[in-house]
């Protein structure tokens, strides 16, 4: 029965546009009465009249105002999604401005944005590579890359993927110092901190078995990003909570060791945020779908991040 109705409401809105039933039906392409008969099995079908009728006059109700104003997102969105179509078949062109911090940048998104230009060769990238967050509207950008905990904004986001931060070490720390057994015996570690994050001096991590525990930790190296700071681990004796999408490959090939493999921080998000969704140019579009499905190939199933 709704799917009835869905076409009834779409004839209910050509007629508030034209203003008349004779109008819509002309451009229809229907009988003036068998458009009034769609309007009055709808009215029938919401038990409300919606529209005022007279020989000389034609309004909407109270109910018929509000029921158009439905109506017509439901049109708009019906026509937004037969355009995407059209779209999507058409070669995408032209230029997509990106912000993204270094980290990610350099561990995912030029390897990404890469393979993308392979395959769409008439987009141009122009990618700003900063570890401050700039407004994405007054500096122009089409698309940024976050990590991290969003907080509320105006902007649009979809989210490409997942990651925590978890304890590292060099191979050479082991030289002099033994594994620590428990959360608590990191505050006695000497660390580099990375001074974006919300509580950089204050470790709130969770076991596999949904323990939680809440560290404070000093800083022997303090600094704003976090390739610096694994940077100062992979090279020193200290302790630096990293990314773990950034030493996925480190982790592995043993380059770098992950202290308490079965505590981590709270679960962040990678996300990509933008200022429009309803006028979204088809290579945003794309580039959108490539990124999501690069990620999640790259990172899907990784040894590094306790789950």
């Amino acid at each position: 029965m709704i799917l009835r109705d869905l076409y009834r409401m779409a004839v209910f809105t050509k007629v508030v546009e034209c203003g008349s039933f004779s109008k819509a039906a002309a451009q229809l392409g229907l009988g003036k009465s068998v458009v009034s008969q769609h309007v009055l099995t709808l009215e029938k079908s919401i038990n409300a009249q919606l529209i005022n009728r007279s020989p000389r006059s034609f309004s909407l109700t109270e109910e018929g105002r509000r029921f158009h104003e439905a109506c017509l997102l439901m049109t708009e969105h019906a026509e937004a999604a037969m355009s995407s179509v059209d779209e999507l078949r058409a070669e995408p062109r032209g230029t997509v401005r990106i912000s993204a911090s270094y980290n990610l940048s350099l561990n995912f998104l030029i390897r990404a944005l890469a393979d993308y230009q392979s395959l769409h060769p008439k987009v141009e990238i122009e990618l700003i590579v900063e570890d401050t967050i700039s407004n994405i509207i007054e500096a122009g950008f089409d698309l940024c890359l976050r990590t991290g905990w969003l907080k509320e904004s105006r902007l649009y986001a979809v989210r490409l993927g997942s990651f925590r931060l978890i304890p590292c070490v060099s191979p050479q720390y082991l030289q002099h110092h033994s594994l620590p057994e428990k959360p608590e015996d990191l505050a006695m570690l000497p660390w580099v901190i990375i001074t974006q994050l919300p509580h950089p001096e204050r470790l709130d991590m969770t076991r596999t078995d949904g323990q939680r525990r809440s560290v404070k930790i000093s800083a022997s190296v303090r600094t704003n990003t976090g390739v610096a700071a694994r940077g100062f681990v992979a090279n020193s004796h200290l302790v630096g909570l990293l990314p773990d999408y950034a030493v996925l490959d480190d982790v592995r090939e043993g380059r770098l060791i992950r202290l308490l493999p079965d505590w981590s921080t709270e679960e962040g998000t990678i996300s990509a945020l933008f200022p429009h969704k309803e006028h979204m140019t088809p290579r945003l579009r794309l580039l959108l779908d490539h990124l999501r499905g690069a990620f999640q190939r790259h990172y899907a199933g990784t040894v590094v991040t306790a789950r």
